[in-house]
């Protein structure tokens, strides 16, 4: 299976209000609706809202760009929907999931009150960035492997399957992004089951949509899955 996804955990966080609500105190006010859709059906807009228990759900391609800490490197949109999730979460602890495995690209972040306690990305076996101490769910799935040191360089053996060959720590990133879901939702990424809604981020948007059904004869083209089997 390869893995295409861009997801915000946020937690604690309940949608009082509901997802409109929230766009609203985050600062977007010419939002459109553009369906009610469980989350792997998230996509069909620029953003998705959802919730299981306490967290908060949100997925989009402006969160893919999060784990970039260097300003510069976040477009003008991706830069204010960061400042807004960070002003309007201060007290949370958040989560930035990235994935896009035809290129093994995987990134994660994670803030705590506003603040970035760690964060790690890469893609094709190099890691770009790897920033603060190992969060302790990082820890515990280092834990069921062997480590082996040799002449500076660290492999991981997996003593349950002695036939597959050593891994380096860019190997072990798609699984870091599903072990940090699990431990903010208590399911991993391919297990994720909430209710949402997806939304325009302003009617701009909306109005490109609408041009593209007319040309198309009335149908969108299909929305960017986060994964395909």
């Amino acid at each position: 299976m390869t893995w295409n996804t861009q997801t915000m955990l946020i937690r604690p966080a309940r949608i009082d209000g509901g997802p409109e609500r929230l766009l609203d105190e985050l600062g977007y006010h010419r939002y459109g609706k553009v369906d009610e859709a469980p989350f792997r059906r998230a996509g069909a807009g620029s953003i998705w809202i959802g919730a299981v228990d306490d967290c908060t759900i949100i997925y989009s391609h402006l969160v893919g760009h999060f784990y970039e800490e260097d300003r510069n490197e976040l477009d003008q949109a991706s830069a204010a929907l960061k400042n807004s999730i960070l002003r309007r979460f201060s007290d949370a602890e958040i989560a930035i999931l990235a994935l896009h495995s035809v290129v093994a690209h995987w990134g994660f972040a994670v803030y705590r009150q506003g603040r970035l306690i760690r964060r790690q990305h890469g893609y094709d076996g190099i890691v770009l960035a790897d920033e603060g101490p190992r969060l302790p769910v990082e820890e515990a799935y280092l834990a069921k492997f062997e480590r082996h040191d040799v002449d500076g360089e660290v492999t991981y053996r997996d003593p349950a399957h002695p036939e597959y060959d050593d891994m380096t720590e860019p190997d072990l990133g798609e699984a870091f992004v599903f072990e940090i879901c699990k431990s903010f939702t208590g399911v991993s990424l391919d297990r994720l089951n909430a209710d949402g809604a997806n939304f325009w981020l302003d009617d701009d948007e909306a109005e490109v949509l609408a041009r593209q059904k007319r040309v198309q004869g009335g149908k969108a083209s299909r929305p960017w899955w986060k994964f395909w089997r």
